[in-house]
């Protein structure tokens, strides 16, 4: 008949035992594909740069005349339930002044990889024709990415995706800019609607089965050490 401190110990030992199978079986699980997060969107609904959904800065050094926010938005790349209210129009300036002008998009993509930016885009037949996309690793200097890009004439998805660029991953100082050029008329503009920054969540790596088997090993080793010290003391001592 076993003793109530034997009972305890073999109660204890069961239960060190299941928690190690379990933590074996946990980390043998793989992990899964991670879906991408959003870190910054801007929808324009509300007619001005301030990001709309997450957090990041949109800035431009456009003549502020010539940015203006227009009805007759598009659903286009639209995320988080955002409905197709207005959109971002650029427009060429006087004398074609904002040939050369930019937005900049920055964010921290800490924890994160696959960056890719996309956004609904349209523009007029004298608007800006040769759009040039360039990402930053310290928001100061810029790299050209891609060939330039010519809008649609009715909304169109554009997606840039910056997977292969290694060095936008986890990084607190990412920035983003688009250089427009083109424009042949004052009126002639770009429309820009549901502008969406996006990563995804760097999983923590899953390790090797001979790391789990050593890891188990140690697990089990270390009860077997417990057990034995228990079973050495004397009896008026195994509480």
């Amino acid at each position: 008949m076993s003793t109530p401190h034997k009972a305890n110990l073999t109660h204890t030992s069961h239960s060190r035992l299941r928690f190690l199978i379990f933590l074996t079986l946990l980390l043998l699980c793989p992990s899964q594909q991670a879906n991408a997060d959003e870190i910054a969107i801007w929808n324009f609904n509300d007619s001005d740069l301030m990001v709309d959904h997450g957090t990041g800065t949109l800035t431009t050094n456009f003549n502020l005349v010539n940015v203006l926010f227009t009805q007759g938005g598009t659903s286009t790349n639209a995320r988080q339930g955002d409905v197709a209210g207005q959109s971002m129009t650029l427009q060429g300036g006087t004398s074609n002044s904002n040939n050369g002008r930019s937005l900049t998009l920055s964010v921290s993509t800490v924890g994160l990889h696959n960056i890719s930016i996309s956004f609904a885009t349209q523009g007029t037949s004298t608007g800006f024709n040769s759009n040039q996309f360039q990402y930053s690793l310290d928001g100061v200097t810029f790299t050209s990415f891609g060939a330039p890009y010519t809008p649609p004439l009715t909304f169109g998805l554009i997606t840039f995706d910056l997977s292969s660029i290694s060095a936008v991953n986890n990084n607190p100082n990412a920035a983003f800019r688009i250089v427009f050029n083109g424009a042949s008329s004052a009126a002639g503009n770009n429309r820009i609607d549901n502008l969406v920054i996006e990563g995804q969540h760097i999983a923590t790596p899953v390790p090797e089965p001979a790391s789990i088997l050593l890891l188990s090993l140690g697990l089990t080793g270390t009860l077997a050490s417990r057990v034995k010290a228990w079973r050495r003391k004397p009896a008026r001592l195994r509480d």
